[in-house]
């Protein structure tokens, strides 16, 4: 209790006479023992010694305080904190006492973000810069003051760390990967944790290609300003000549843009060396409080020299304008788009052009409760679709109503659509009439569904059975009309039971029908969430339309059919099919199985189309693609792919990718423009969040024109913070030591 009081007495005494801080907050002093010089007012404490002052923290073992030149070295265990969570330990430490200026030996630093230093001594000036000698920097996270290997460090005469540029640089640097060199370097800087954007070269990288040979890349990256930035990719091929992607980047208070850039000097279809560019340019604003405005340029001046040198593997291009306004009972759309095919072109090649198209929808009350009303607009002129150049004006009006019953829940629904026609070319083989059309297709239908919830065989069950009368009048135009927005039709569960069940306005089929369906889910212990749905549709009036290929002497459409069971954690299977009314032949299915193997995820995915619904579209096309992914507990990951192609009977081997990688990342799914989907691995770090590696495979028999089937090798190694290498930069930051 002494101690405690006598320490209180001195901080009131001795440091009144100390301007102890620039913000005239106080030093709080706590040790065992304290002696006092009374001459000079110097002080020796020993014992559990504590210093505080604005959040910095000072313990030793024992601190001699010189008060005529304001200094005071610790010795011992001496740990020092910073507020901003940086931590000092020593041996011997100097320090003013505001702690703005230290000096030590044997110094241990474990940086804010867990980037570590050692040095044999060490000096640091708060707020300027930090000078280590003799230094070891890592930013891998482990146990470094105890001697934890990290994965890779650097080894330098001196390192200094400038909180003014925010640049770590070092000199005669010698980097260790698990205690072994690999690698010495004169100079090296790169910015420290606290940076958000630097200039700079980032993370190289290199492939090999059977077709492009070895191909070194690495990117420089420069900031203009707080908004905009610009990003230059040099890539030499070994075989076939050099290109370089530029991307810019700027950003508005409501606007971004994103531009990239593909020029090169390489070998094409055409000649040994071709000049040939390519720009991928996004401009998105808000306008006012709800416009959503999108432009996007996107050509290229040759059409295989982005898939083959990989900068794009879609196979068409497509530039657009569009505005979009989404209210909540009303949608505005306003677009322009044009398509360039990057596939070997035909005399037909669709490469359409939409300039413009208007669409416009609301939603709204009816004239009683339970009743919504439907009202759709649209314009659009269409050209070079397949050899077809036609205007459209079309609207739509629609009234919709529930009625529930005692049992079950009645429902009609009722529209016309009208639409005018001005087609001004069309193929020299269609049979579609060129000049002026009128169209007016009313339709009415009334349904009626039960849901029905029930026990069977001990087992909750909500059985839906379902069925709707829809009668389509007005002309038959089939002929005369070509079908440009229902082409890829899929009947499915999901339009069975739409008035107008092609959904575009320019295949609508006079008749009456009658639309069965049943729909089922259940719970079990054993096999999970299970649920099907199963329907058809009878043709009550009306000829066969022309351009349908299925069922063309039935009255009967094919069978729609989809199940799931989702077993509580082994795998989920996922069904959908069209079946043959006739024979129940399978026309066209899609089956999806995945699951896990501990930690090992994998997944089946199977298409066929024996019979597609048009005549005009193709038939025979079944695929089948298979994935694999593991991550191990060291921070290793492991995944491969493979797509089989299936069709017409035989088995022939299409993409294969395989990858390996270090850091514990997560696989992010997207889509590609032409629908495919790609898989990406996002990195952390690995174990000690400091260094990540992929090795990418892919081997690719896609062949058109001087696009030759490939196997590719890609490398890509990064380490934590060595994103930048600047001479200029080591040189500001290491000329006032």
């Amino acid at each position: 209790m002494f101690i405690k009081i006598f320490s209180f007495l001195f901080i009131v005494i001795s440091m009144m006479s100390v301007s102890a801080n620039a913000d005239d907050a106080p030093i709080a002093f706590e040790a065992d023992k304290v002696q006092v010089n009374q001459e000079d007012g110097s002080m020796y404490a020993t014992g559990n010694v504590v210093l505080k002052q604005a959040g910095k923290v000072l313990r030793a073992d024992e601190v001699t305080y010189n008060k005529p030149n304001d200094r005071a070295v610790a010795r011992g265990n001496v740990i020092l904190t910073l507020p901003d969570g940086t931590r000092h330990k020593a041996t011997i430490m100097e320090v003013d006492t505001e702690f703005t200026h230290i000096v030590a030996e044997t110094l241990s630093t474990k940086f804010a973000d867990g980037t570590s230093m050692k040095s044999k001594n060490g000096e640091q000036t708060v707020g300027d810069k930090a000078v280590f000698k003799s230094a070891r920097f890592t930013p891998c996270k482990c146990d470094f003051e105890n001697g934890e290997t990290p994965i890779w460090d650097l080894r330098t005469t001196s390192t200094v760390r400038s909180e003014k540029t925010q640049t770590i640089s070092h000199n005669n640097v010698r980097m260790h990967v698990l205690n072994i060199p690999v690698g010495y370097f004169p100079y090296l800087a790169h910015p420290d944790w606290t940076v958000r954007r630097r200039s700079g070269f980032l993370t190289p990288s290199f492939f090999i290609s059977s077709d492009l040979g070895f191909t070194p890349s690495i990117p420089y990256y420069q900031v203009i300003d707080d908004t905009r930035d610009i990003e230059f990719t040099p890539y030499k091929y070994q075989y076939r000549g050099t290109a370089i992607k530029t991307r810019y980047r700027q950003k508005w208070d409501n606007s971004d843009l994103n531009a990239s850039i593909y020029t090169g000097s390489v070998e094409t279809y055409k000649k040994n060396r071709e000049s040939v560019g390519a720009i991928d340019a996004i401009f998105t604003s808000t306008l006012g409080n709800d416009w959503n405005l999108k432009a996007r340029l996107n050509r290229a001046s040759q059409d295989t020299f982005m898939r083959r040198y990989n900068f794009d593997d879609a196979t068409s291009l497509k530039s657009e304008i569009v505005a979009e306004r989404l209210k909540s009972d009303r949608y505005y759309l306003v677009e322009a788009n044009d398509i360039q095919t990057l596939k070997t072109k035909t005399a037909l090649a669709n490469e359409p052009s939409l300039l413009p198209n208007v669409y416009f929808e609301e939603v709204q009350a009816g004239f009683r409760e339970g009743q919504t009303m439907r009202t759709e607009i649209q314009a659009f002129q269409l050209d070079n679709d397949q050899g077809y150049d036609m205007s459209r004006w079309s609207g739509t009006a629609q009234i919709t109503e529930d009625f529930p019953l005692t049992y079950g829940i009645a429902s009609y629904d009722a529209n016309i659509i009208g639409s005018y026609y001005n087609l001004h070319s069309k193929p020299t083989t269609a049979t579609t009439t060129i000049g002026n059309i009128t169209t007016v297709n009313p339709s009415v239908a009334v349904g009626y569904r039960l849901p029905l919830a029930t026990s069977i065989l001990n087992r909750f069950v909500v059985i839906e059975p379902q069925a709707k009368l829809v009668h389509v009048a007005g002309e038959d135009n089939t002929k005369k009309i070509p079908n440009r927005d229902a082409g890829d039709y899929r009947i499915d569960e999901a339009n069975l039971f739409l008035l107008n069940r092609y959904q575009g306005k320019d295949y609508i089929l006079p008749g009456s029908r009658m639309d069965f369906g049943l729909s089922a889910i259940t719970q079990d212990a054993v096999l999970g969430e299970m649920s099907g749905f199963a329907g058809l549709s009878r043709r009550l009036s009306s000829k066969r339309a022309s351009g349908l290929s299925t069922n063309s002497d039935d009255i009967y459409s094919d069978y729609v059919a989809s199940a799931s069971i989702d077993p509580p954690g082994a795998y989920k299977l996922t069904w959908s099919g069209r079946l043959s009314s006739h024979d129940f032949t399978l026309n066209e299915s899609k089956t999806t199985v995945a699951g896990n193997f501990g930690a090992t995820n994998w997944s089946l995915d199977h298409n066929q189309l024996t019979k597609a619904y048009f005549a005009s579209s193709t038939d025979d096309r079944e695929e089948l693609k298979s994935g694999a992914s593991r991550s191990f507990d060291n921070g290793w990951n492991i995944s491969a792919s493979q797509i089989w192609d299936l069709s017409y009977g035989k088995t022939k081997q299409e993409k294969t990718s395989a990858s390996l990688g270090y850091g514990a990342g997560t696989f992010s799914v997207s889509k590609t423009r032409g629908g495919e989907k790609n898989a990406t691995l996002i990195w952390n770090g690995g174990v000690q969040d400091c260094i990540t590696v992929t090795v990418n495979y892919k081997h690719d028999p896609t062949k058109d024109r001087d696009i030759k089937t490939v196997d590719e090798l890609n490398f890509t190694i990064s380490f934590k913070h060595l994103g930048a290498l600047s001479q200029s930069q080591i040189a500001n930051a290491t000329s006032s030591e």
